[in-house]
């Protein structure tokens, strides 16, 4: 894949090709700008670095912020770098204060300071930071982020599109009622969408099928016990707890019903919030009207 290629984020896209053009037409060759990639997961914000490192000729080096945890394993990772290399970082925002303190200095002026004395020159580098939650970082950290990229969720257009080219690279055919069926059900994220394409091929391979029509997506959904939204069981557990109780319902009340811990019950959340199945308030959580409703088919649908 190259950036042409990529489907959707026009708006990130465009901004890469117009800072990479910059970078090739400058004057005063240096790394490519630090940028900051801020979106929901799974909207293609490691793929699009993955991209900006083969546009520019760069090894790209992916660390995972939560196993940064201590100034001496950020030291580790920015030692390992080679000149105008890229280090990805993943979850940025959770790294602690200390090492984004760290990096302050790394970002602005390429020096590393050990102890009191020492002080390292680094190479030209290039630090893409990617978030799930842009403003849990530090203001100061945030600004020393050239360029900021702010990825969006996909349209059921723009997913269509992508399972066909899936389909296409990996020598499947699949209808357009099939691909807008699946792109349907993917929350507006590419990686639901491959997981959803995964299991409609398990079943296409199954029946020695290689082409992917509608009643193949049916038996995906039947098998995967997904619901006509593609909801899976926790999340309809989630909405029938709340529609026992009727009356708003705090998040550790939730948790407790549902035998997971509040993280967990609130990543959840979030895509049910977004589907229009619930609202959260002071209060606690209630099934919106078009929630109680999809609670209401579920539950004839399973008589």
């Amino acid at each position: 894949m190259c950036l042409e290629s990529f489907v959707g984020q026009r708006s990130t896209v465009q901004q890469i090709r117009t800072a990479l053009l910059a970078y090739r037409n400058s004057k005063t060759p240096n790394a490519f700008p630090h940028c900051l990639y801020s979106g929901p997961s799974g909207v293609g914000k490691t793929t699009l670095a993955e991209l900006l490192a083969s546009e520019i000729g760069s090894n790209l080096q992916v660390e995972l912020a939560q196993n940064i945890q201590t100034p001496q394993s950020a030291m580790a990772a920015l030692l390992d770098l080679e000149p105008n290399s890229i280090l990805f970082l993943d979850e940025i925002h959770e790294l602690p204060i200390p090492v984004s303190v760290l990096l302050y200095r790394c970002l602005e002026e390429r020096k590393l300071f050990i102890g009191k004395r020492q002080i390292i020159q680094l190479p030209p580098f290039t630090l893409i930071g990617a978030t799930t939650h842009e403003f849990m970082l530090e203001k100061s950290f945030r600004q020393r982020f050239k360029l900021v990229f702010r990825l969006n969720y996909y349209s059921v257009t723009e997913l269509s599109s992508l399972l066909q080219q899936k389909a296409t690279v990996t020598g499947w055919t699949i209808s357009n009622d099939s691909a807008q069926l699946i792109s349907e059900l993917s929350r507006g994220t590419p990686r639901t969408c491959f997981r959803l394409w995964e299991g409609v091929v398990r079943v296409a391979q199954a029946q020695g099928a290689n082409h992917i029509d509608p009643s193949i997506c049916r038996q995906m959904l039947e098998i995967d016990d997904l619901d006509n939204l593609g909801l899976d069981p926790i999340e309809r557990q989630y909405l029938r707890i709340l529609g026992e109780f009727g009356d708003p319902i705090r998040l550790n009340v939730i948790a407790s019903q549902m035998g997971l811990p509040r993280k967990s019950v609130e990543m959840l959340e979030d895509d049910l919030i977004r589907l229009g199945l619930l609202t959260k308030s002071d209060h606690g959580r209630l099934l919106t009207p078009f929630g109680a409703s999809h609670l209401s088919n579920s539950i004839a649908g399973n008589r």
